[in-house]
């Protein structure tokens, strides 16, 4: 009976009696501290630090964002740099930081960005929900969503997911230059040029929007821009291909961007003002 209460106090003293498997990505680790961060637009995200400190990770749980992280926890390797804490976790194949915290001279301000990276919102510490944080509850939590099929298939490389986020992207940001404009012009994509090695890599979307903005601001500025483009243009495609570039066929834009560049948005403006 005594050996029997030795383990039972050893077990709560340890505050998380769960074994982890051997080949969890929090393996050799534990719960230490956790802060919780929230904002008056119902946003949670939980941060949760694991030591040993060496190891760099954390654990971070996203509530209220209303995206598709919603109820999940991921592991997350943290790198601090002038002020600021990135954390980066896996998502549908892809390294991501959708959290940033950022020392503003006394007080933190955690940086959340969804899946798209199309907007920003800001959190601030919450010190009521932080009081009643349980760390050992988010890290069984994760270590439950290890073992489900559904939670590795969102980690899993998803080429259809990314080019989707991509479509949409450049979709808003053509309809966008279509009302600058008072043009009909469409938009596509040379999915064939583009590796999924190349959309692991980079943001497409952001890269194949160079063009649409180009045409948005001349638009804005003259009217002669807005005719030029409504006579003499049709379809803008995007591609990957060995050089960037910007070309002008038969009423087709073909903006093509390499691994890390792009045609800038000065030689961009200047393509169009000689082209048009």
């Amino acid at each position: 009976m005594r050996v029997l209460l030795a383990v039972g106090v050893v077990a709560l003293s340890l505050g998380c009696s769960r074994g982890v498997r051997p080949d969890s990505e929090v393996a050799g680790t534990k719960p230490v501290t956790g802060k919780v961060y929230s904002n008056e637009a119902g946003e949670k995200v939980t941060l949760i630090a694991l030591e040993p400190g060496d190891a760099h990770k954390a654990l971070v749980a996203f509530e209220g964002t209303k995206s598709e992280l919603d109820g999940q926890v991921l592991v997350a390797s943290v790198n601090s740099e002038r002020g600021k804490t990135h954390y980066w976790t896996p998502w549908r194949g892809r390294k991501q930081r959708f959290v940033s915290v950022e020392d503003r001279g006394g007080y933190e301000d955690l940086i959340f960005s969804d899946v798209n990276h199309t907007g920003y919102t800001h959190l601030k510490p919450d010190a009521g929900k932080t009081g009643a944080l349980k760390v050992e509850k988010i890290f069984e939590r994760y270590q439950d969503l290890e073992g489900d099929k559904k939670y590795q298939a969102m980690l899993a490389f998803d080429r259809k997911f990314w080019a989707n986020q991509a479509e949409v992207q450049l979709g808003e940001a053509l309809a966008e230059t279509n009302k600058a404009c008072g043009s009909k012009l469409t938009s596509t994509v040379a999915w064939d040029s583009i590796t999924d090695a190349q959309i692991n890599e980079m943001s497409f979307g952001s890269y194949c929007v160079g063009p649409l903005e180009s045409l948005q601001k001349l638009c804005a500025r003259s009217d002669e821009a807005k005719r030029a483009v409504q006579q003499k243009l049709q379809t803008v495609e995007c591609r990957m291909d060995a050089q960037a570039a910007l070309k002008l066929e038969a009423q087709k834009i073909i903006w093509s961007v390499t691994s890390g560049s792009t045609v800038q948005p000065d030689e961009t403006t200047t393509f169009f003002i000689d082209n048009l």
